[in-house]
């Protein structure tokens, strides 16, 4: 054995015997031996990628190279499956995940694709990259992974990117199989113009077997499907989900919406176009109202219009004007709601404050959250110039038209609408007059002159109202019945009468009765505030006509249940005070009530 001694050694040590000499020597050349290994095996380097680089084995925070060329090497593959890598191997090497091969190693293992006889998955998921897969990738993961990585039919070229496609799934998109239909019948006739040439032209033999290889080779590809795209709503996403539903129907996308259903209206899949309009049905609500009847009227699919008209017809009052989603609304969809018949509020006020919200979002289209309703009068109250007579405010008149500002009688509301410079001074002035003159005791003819008024209330005259159209000029007062509530009352002011609305369960059974009792103004009812500052009459008898209308969720959609306008003489006994019970079956919750009053002559 040859023993290498140091200067250090040979110096301080003394002569030992050779046994001795040799098992220390023989332990020493052992711990070497065990470094050397170690360190072999620390600094081995594998193939990575298709650049014939080098990373190590090892999982190393500190290998960026490594990570860089893994990441590289993944989306080589997923932008050209079929072509071969460059490398020592001449087949083409795919990434799998491979468990078995190095379980202490993180990094991905390059396997031939011939050795990987258990089943296998592309691998994106490295332990230091948190980038989550692009539309492009979760496709061809899926797609290679249901057809166990089978030559692709066609390559559908959309949004900038290639889709390889096969013909098994092409049936399901009638613009697809269209398009693979047409592009097959132009490289046939190519091919056979080609065929023809070569036979008549003189050649050598040399030529004429580079053209059957060539003609071969063009049978074989898959054909170039190209389909322009013109909506801007259709991006990657959603075109990476509908062409997934082509391999699994069971695929969800992570909204359902205006690029889904565009997509699939696009492409022609009529199965994920009902079920998208499935979905978007189910989940109208104050985030998504607004860009569905968007998508409804573009691609006219009536049934999610009228769904959506139907949805704001019972909550924009009460919900969308306390969403930022409300400066999405269109004006020509808030008119058409203003004047619909079926437009569900607690009270008329309500109505005014979801117009305000909705005008101050139009003026202020940088504003990310809803505003204060302070806020709102604020911006109102500060200009000079009344806004509906400047040439910005024109376009808004037949909004403020459409409601009913002759049911606003609160004090506080009617100070509000003095604060604001929104109505103009005519407008305003006839309101104010018609609840002066329900408390005076005579009605000034040549001031009311001024006016056009739709309503003229009148405490002289018993608050009586010119009529014209009840539906477009009743005041309206509504409330909600959820689950737990058996019974809703509420009681109401108008032009010195007072009235309790009822709404009320009946035992267990799913009945509901709905009526309408005329109050003494010295009632418990009656809250003894609302005397003071309110007037009051002391007719004994008043004409009323009312109409109710219940809307209730039953069977997937929203009914509606009327008991058209009714007249009826409302006096203070008891006999005559109260209406003929409205009474409806088969109701569930949610409920939503409407009274709407007037009183004629």
């Amino acid at each position: 054995m040859h023993n290498q001694w140091s200067h250090l050694s040979s110096r301080n040590m003394p002569f030992r015997p050779h046994t001795r000499l040799t098992l220390i020597t023989s332990h020493n050349s052992h711990q070497i031996s065990t470094r050397s290994v170690w360190a072999h095996s620390l600094c081995q380097r594998t193939q990575a990628g298709h650049t014939n680089r080098w990373q190590l084995a090892g999982a190393l925070g500190s290998d960026l190279l490594g990570q860089a060329q893994v990441r590289r090497a993944e989306e080589f593959g997923d932008k050209s499956a079929n072509r071969k890598i460059k490398s020592a191997d001449p087949m083409t090497l795919h990434w799998h995940e491979d468990a078995t091969s190095c379980p202490q190693s993180p990094l991905p293992q390059l396997i031939h694709p011939l050795s990987a006889g258990r089943r296998t998955r592309l691998c994106k998921d490295v332990t230091w990259s948190s980038k989550p897969d692009t539309p492009e990738e979760q496709f061809n993961i899926l797609s290679r992974r249901l057809t166990q990585n089978a030559k692709p039919d066609a390559v559908l070229e959309c949004l900038g990117v290639r889709w390889e496609l096969h013909c098994s799934v092409l049936s399901y998109s009638d613009i697809l199989s269209k398009l693979y239909t047409n592009s097959k019948r132009q490289r046939d006739v190519q091919l056979q113009e080609r065929a023809a040439t070569s036979k008549h032209s003189k050649v050598n033999r040399t030529q004429c077997e580079r053209g059957l290889v060539s003609r071969k080779w063009h049978l074989s590809g898959p054909l170039i499907l190209r389909l322009p795209v013109k909506d801007a709503s259709i991006n990657k996403e959603a075109l990476s989900f509908a062409l997934r539903t082509l391999y699994d129907p069971e695929e969800r996308p992570s909204e359902w919406g205006e690029a889904v259903l565009s997509t699939a209206a696009l492409l022609g899949m009529s199965n994920l176009l009902e079920k998208c309009l499935k979905e978007m049905l189910a989940n109208i609500s104050s985030l998504t109202v607004c860009s569905f009847h968007r998508v409804s009227c573009k691609l006219k699919e009536t049934v999610l219009q009228r769904a959506c008209e139907r949805w704001l017809e019972l909550f924009l009052v009460t919900e969308l004007s306390f969403h930022i989603q409300l400066r999405d609304l269109p004006f020509d969809l808030l008119l058409k709601t203003l004047l619909s018949p079926r437009l569900f509020t607690s009270n008329e006020y309500e109505v005014l404050r979801a117009v305000l919200c909705w005008l101050y979002l139009q003026l202020n289209p940088l504003r990310q959250t809803l505003p204060a309703h302070s806020t709102i009068i604020t911006f109102f109250s500060k200009e000079t110039a009344v806004f509906l007579e400047q040439p910005q405010g024109q376009k808004y008149v037949a909004i403020f038209q459409a409601l009913r500002i002759h049911g606003i009688t609160e004090w506080q509301h009617l100070q509000e609408l003095q604060n604001i410079r929104v109505l103009p001074e005519s407008w305003l002035l006839h309101i104010l007059s018609n609840h002066y003159h329900t408390v005076s005791v005579c009605r000034d003819h040549k001031h009311n002159a001024l006016f056009n008024p739709p309503v003229t209330p009148d405490l002289y005259r018993g608050g009586d109202m010119v009529l014209t159209d009840f539906s477009k000029q009743a005041i309206r007062f509504g409330m909600m019945l959820d689950r737990e509530q058996v019974c809703c009352t509420q009681t109401i002011s108008i032009h010195g009468f007072y009235f309790l609305l009822q709404a009320a369960k009946m035992g267990e059974s799913d009945t509901y009765s709905f009526s309408i009792e005329r109050l003494k103004h010295w009632d418990p009812a009656v809250c003894q505030s609302s005397v003071v500052s309110r007037p009051y009459s002391v007719r004994s008898d008043r004409s009323v006509c009312y109409h109710i209308t219940v809307q209730s969720f039953a069977s997937g959609e929203w009914q509606e249940h009327s008991s058209g306008a009714v007249s009826q003489e409302f006096g203070l006994c008891k006999r005559r005070s109260r209406s003929t019970p409205f009474q409806i079956e088969g109701l569930s919750s949610p409920i939503l009530v409407t009274f709407a009053l007037a009183f004629p002559f």
